[in-house]
């Protein structure tokens, strides 16, 4: 699994665990939290925070409460934002109708909403699916030292 798209499946790609992601993104700590929001059998509840914590998205932490624990995001986990950010813009542009009622993203400070998530250029040009190629490399080496890889957008270009 050389492609960090599979990979970032393999450890977030089912519905339940992106929806326990995003509720923990909204802050739910606790398990009966989790599983009132999503409605959620509590073994595969179970089975998907175990998996989010050894996967070390979440780290457990005692319950201020004193009588059960928490599950925190850690860096890795918070990183996702951006990730679930990107889903519900997605979302929200081609899957509802004008006259449905969605959930929308504010900024907490301006309650304005915020720029697309875009990829961006070095100089500041959005770039598109037609303005990429795939190369590799180790994950530690310089981009420059990367090989392209063989894609059908690659062979089109006449690279």
């Amino acid at each position: 699994m050389g492609d960090p798209i599979d990979r970032s499946l393999h450890e977030v790609g089912d519905t339940w665990t992106l929806q326990i992601l995003r509720d923990a993104m909204h802050g739910v700590t606790r398990f009966t939290d989790f599983s009132k929001h999503i409605g959620l059998a509590t073994n595969v509840l179970s089975a998907r925070l175990q998996k989010l914590v050894a996967a070390g998205i979440f780290e457990i932490h005692d319950s201020e409460l004193g009588n059960s624990h928490e599950y925190v995001l850690t860096e890795k986990g918070r990183d996702f934002h951006t990730v679930l950010a990107a889903l519900r813009q997605w979302g929200q542009r081609h899957l509802f109708d004008d006259d449905e009622l969605v959930n929308r993203v504010v900024d907490a400070r301006t309650g304005r909403q915020p720029l697309p998530v875009t990829l961006t250029a070095e100089d500041g040009r959005e770039l598109f699916a037609d303005d990429i190629l795939i190369v590799q490399s180790r994950a530690s080496d310089p981009i420059e030292s990367a090989t392209p890889v063989d894609t059908p957008r690659r062979r089109q270009a006449g690279a």
